[in-house]
């Protein structure tokens, strides 16, 4: 069995939490086609991204190791959604590498389902790789119930309520 760690990101994991998302913004511009600029990168605030690592942002980041190498990050944020706040597992990614191997699904449990509250998951309508990642997890997870948020509050998404409580 391979040995997941999800770490809080502190401020010394900036230069691989930048680059990790560089990685996830070109993953994402298959489908909202967004083009890097002249320096060869996608159009990213580095200095928002620090903020959050100083916990300056509303916003916790979290390194995925898995055996003590970097494989991926995530983020949660509070938001409001069908009228209460609530947690949402904002971004997730994984490297290709570490990818249909439990990884993400380790990571959906240490950091939702671990804990007792509704969790809102958001879905780029474009995104059908994410899409299927996240019904299969509806369906593998000890939650009580999803309720897809139709139609969705934020437009572009696919929205979910997951409830494990």
């Amino acid at each position: 069995m391979m040995n997941i760690e999800v770490r809080k990101a502190e401020n010394s994991d900036l230069t691989a939490f930048c680059m990790l998302w560089q990685f996830y913004q070109y993953h994402q511009s298959s489908f909202n086609y967004e083009d890097i600029d002249q320096t060869g990168r996608f159009d990213i605030d580095d200095e928002y991204l620090n903020d959050v690592l100083s916990g300056l942002e509303e916003c916790d980041a979290y390194i995925i190791f898995v055996e003590d190498k970097i494989a991926g990050f995530a983020t949660i944020e509070t938001t409001k959604i069908s009228g209460k706040q609530m947690n949402e597992l904002s971004d997730i990614f994984i490297l290709p590498k570490y990818r249909k191997q439990g990884v993400a699904k380790s990571v959906v449990e240490t950091l939702m389902i671990s804990k007792q509250y509704e969790w809102h998951v958001a879905i780029y309508q474009n995104d059908r790789q994410a899409l299927h990642f996240w019904e299969s997890m509806f369906n593998k997870l000890e939650i009580k119930g999803v309720t897809k948020i139709e139609p969705p509050e934020t437009e572009g998404f696919h929205e979910f309520v997951v409830k494990n409580t």
